[in-house]
């Protein structure tokens, strides 16, 4: 019921739209002579003037009008900056690529891209400050705001995208293993033994490239806007056919990040609606910390976040300058399984949370509010969000195992009366799992996350925090990439079965004696049961601080030293006791990173990033590192490189 109850809430609010759109598809538009004229000229193109009419004032007609030119190259940009930046708002539509390029990068810029607390003064001499990486920004698209660098024959307009990033890793141990010792991105560490040493790597990186592509539809209607947005990087599996099987390594893969397709209106003609779809962040991904290696960005180190298949639906209210947006989606529910195949991996990439016959449901509430009116700060942010689904594990009835354990004549169900135990099985020769699952059996059992967070920008420092808590947490990075456990809840174990995503679940009977590995268990009259699958929990979180060196020390935004910027973050990832010892044994991981980010000027970016990473296992000595039996191991990882922004 709860989630046919969410997907009508979701048809009801689309539903509700709908009129108001209809309502508003004739509304005339009021044409702009300058830009008639200027596109008689062939300056504009006639969705450009489109773009102009459709303007909800004159300022902002003249805004885009600049940007207009300024993308064209008629006006350079000191001409811009001193005659329409005092006027000149922010595209609220090229907001939501804030994560498209590199984030360091983008912080340094965000101002352009996120309404300030205050107007900037034209011809300001400070850098901007540090504006957080805000993957899931609140900005309403406006229509006509993008200012496109490809206009298509069906009338969308696109805008591109991206980096490259070529950097030099060194790190002084590795996970592990022939699975985990050769990444050129940190995991936890004790995943597996190392060898002899701890085996220290050095790496090139040249496979951080990523490209995007921001769309726009311009329809009649001034009060509709539909907006897109497709984005993919090299960061894919690596190629295994005979011509690159021996230059595999540097043969990573095309693979999409995002892709999804956007509908704003007003309800009742006041207040902003949106509704998503396709795939984008997870509400739960709402703060992210400024690192420079974004390769899985600090997976099982307290970061957590995923991207998922969805469809979100969400309204923004507003008074003063108090934003507030609730959110709702419902979600492809993923486990992200460790017991698939290759093959089944290539083939459907997860099934349990698909077979659970329900989607996954995630909710996320912003509070955004200027702290101050400094000159080119952001705005900030308190959010709260969760996320809650159901994943199913199949056992079909030929993986279940057909006599593992004896009965005993005569002696009725202990445990439950009246029921069917192992001495009704006996006729058939033994007490089995298939006999009392002849037809197979499905696991079901949750996936629960909550998330607390706070971005709260200034003119010296930006601090970033999350906290977040939950259980099997493995799809989105956290719990030590735990999942979940067979909890046999003191029952004796009889045998397991493998679901059809490769998990081995167990099945035991309470009240049973002996043992099934020495042949001499018995079940004493009562029923076989599946165990219940527990979710590990765990919690965890990260704190960042960010300095703006270049603003702090007074440094002129036209010169050498204006893109010098400090960043300082402390994550931690912990699953309980408890719990993992029935899992990968991991307690905790934490990370702490330091790096220093020059920026030379808008396209290029360098930087040096040194980290420190510290796992502990669950009981001490239980885990294989340099060929020995420790509780804990760490890492000092170092990397610098460039970043091509275009």
């Amino acid at each position: 019921m709860k989630q046919i109850a969410a997907i009508v809430l979701f048809v009801v609010a689309l539903a509700l739209a709908f009129p108001v759109i209809a309502q508003q598809q004739n509304q005339p538009i009021t044409p702009n002579p300058l830009a008639k004229l200027l596109q008689s000229k062939g300056i504009l193109t006639a969705e450009e003037v489109t773009s102009l009419n459709q303007a909800s004032s004159p300022e902002e007609a003249n805004a885009r009008l600049a940007k207009l030119l300024l993308s064209k190259g008629l006006i350079s940009d000191q001409e811009y900056k001193s005659t329409f930046s005092a006027s000149a708002a922010p595209a609220p539509a090229e907001s939501h690529f804030v994560e498209a390029v590199y984030h360091p990068t983008v912080a340094t810029t965000a101002p352009a891209q996120y309404p300030t607390s205050g107007p900037a003064p034209s011809g300001s001499s400070l850098p901007p400050g540090i504006a957080p990486l805000r993957v899931l920004p609140i900005d309403i698209p406006k229509q006509g705001g993008l200012i496109p660098d490809i206009h298509l024959g069906s009338g969308a307009n696109m805008k591109i995208y991206g980096f490259f990033k070529a950097t030099a890793v060194e790190d002084t141990a590795s996970s592990g293993g022939p699975t985990f010792g050769s990444n050129d991105f940190p995991l936890p560490l004790l995943l597996a033994d190392t060898g002899p040493t701890s085996d220290a790597q050095f790496h090139i990186k040249d496979r951080s490239f990523r490209i995007g592509s921001q769309f726009e539809w311009v329809p009649q209607s001034k009060n509709l806007t539909l907006t897109g947005k497709i984005e993919a990087d090299l960061e894919g599996d690596y190629t295994n056919v005979n011509n690159r099987n021996i230059s595999g390594m540097r043969s990573s893969q095309f693979s999409v990040r995002i892709a999804y397709m956007r509908l704003d209106t007003k309800l009742g003609g006041t207040l902003p609606w949106f509704a998503q779809f396709g795939q984008d962040w997870a509400l739960i991904s709402s703060s992210l910390p400024t690192l420079f290696e974004t390769t899985g960005l600090g997976i099982g180190m307290g970061t957590l976040w995923e991207r998922q298949p969805m469809f979100k639906t969400g309204v923004q209210f507003k008074t003063g300058k108090l934003q507030v947006q609730p959110e709702f989606a419902i979600t492809l529910p993923i486990a992200g399984s460790a017991g698939l195949t290759d093959e089944e991996r290539a083939r459907f990439g997860d099934r349990s949370g698909a077979e659970s016959n329900q989607p996954g449901v995630q909710g996320r509430v912003v509070f955004q509010f200027p702290l101050h009116h400094w000159e080119g700060v952001v705005p900030a942010q308190i959010i709260f969000s969760g996320n809650h689904a159901k994943i199913n594990e199949i056992i079909p009835s030929a993986a279940l195992t057909a006599t593992t354990a004896a009965g005993t004549p005569g002696l009725p169900n202990a445990l439950v009366p009246g029921a069917a135990g192992c001495s009704e099985q006996l006729a058939a020769g033994g007490c089995s799992i298939l006999g009392f699952f002849p037809r197979g059996v499905q696991n079901l059992y949750p996936q629960n996350v909550w998330t607390s967070e706070v971005q709260l920008p200034t003119p010296w420092v930006t601090f970033v925090a999350k906290y977040y808590s939950g259980d099997d947490l493995r799809f989105f990075f956290g719990s030590q990439l735990n999942d979940v456990f067979s909890n046999l809840r003191g029952a004796t174990e009889v045998g397991a079965g493998t679901s059809f995503a490769g998990r081995s679940i167990l099945f035991g009977c309470p009240g049973g004696t002996g043992s099934a590995a020495l042949g001499t268990l018995n079940c004493n009259g009562n029923p076989i049961v599946i165990a219940n699958l527990q979710p590990i929990a765990g919690q965890g979180g990260f704190a960042e601080m960010s300095f703006p060196l270049s603003r702090i020390f007074n440094a002129s935004t036209e010169g050498y030293n204006s893109g010098w910027v400090l960043h300082f973050t402390y994550s931690t990832d912990r699953a309980k006791a408890r719990d993992v010892r029935h899992g990968n044994g991991l307690a905790r991981t934490d990370l702490d990173t330091g790096s220093i980010t020059y920026k030379l000027n808008k396209w290029v970016t360098f930087v040096n990033e040194l980290s420190y990473i510290n796992t502990r296992a669950a009981t001490a000595n239980s885990k294989l590192f340099e060929g020995r039996h420790v509780t804990q191991a760490h890492n000092w990882r170092n990397e610098f490189g460039p970043v091509f922004v275009f």
